[in-house]
């Protein structure tokens, strides 16, 4: 089961995919204050890695991806095949990329960074980072 911290940051990722055109397709488990978002099917495997959200713009049908990673879930090599995985589609047209939406606290810029360095992410115009305050995305007591 996801932390509390991961389904908050996936909140930010589906909201702002939302406010950015994307119809939300596909999350992964209930979210706070998550609204419809809570009763959408599992997102799709896509070459044995599953995004934890994913949507498409009704009129063009471009894709888009999220992933939420709390502090202690970035620097790991599921993480890394991840970001390789997603941050690589391309859509139907073959040339243009699928977006990725990456939410993290804000305190782990530079693991995040280091990150997306290492698989050759790091500064591509198709990822959209969310760097969420830390107060926002701390553990609760369930």
């Amino acid at each position: 089961m996801a932390s509390s911290a991961h389904q908050s940051l996936l909140l930010w990722i589906t909201r702002k995919m939302a406010v950015d055109g994307y119809f939300v397709a596909g999350c992964d488990g209930s979210l706070p204050q998550g609204g419809i978002c809570n009763g959408l099917p599992q997102p799709p495997e896509i070459c044995g890695v599953r995004p934890d959200a994913y949507g498409f713009q009704p009129n063009t049908l471009e894709l888009a991806f999220g992933e939420a990673k709390s502090q202690h879930d970035i620097d790991t090599s599921h993480t890394r095949e991840q970001l390789r995985v997603f941050g690589n589609l391309k859509h139907r047209d073959g040339k243009s990329m699928c977006r990725l939406y990456i939410a993290v606290p804000r305190s782990a810029l530079r693991s995040l960074d280091r990150v997306l360095n290492d698989v050759g992410l790091l500064g591509a115009r198709h990822i959209v980072r969310l760097h969420i305050p830390d107060c926002f995305v701390t553990e609760r007591a369930q």
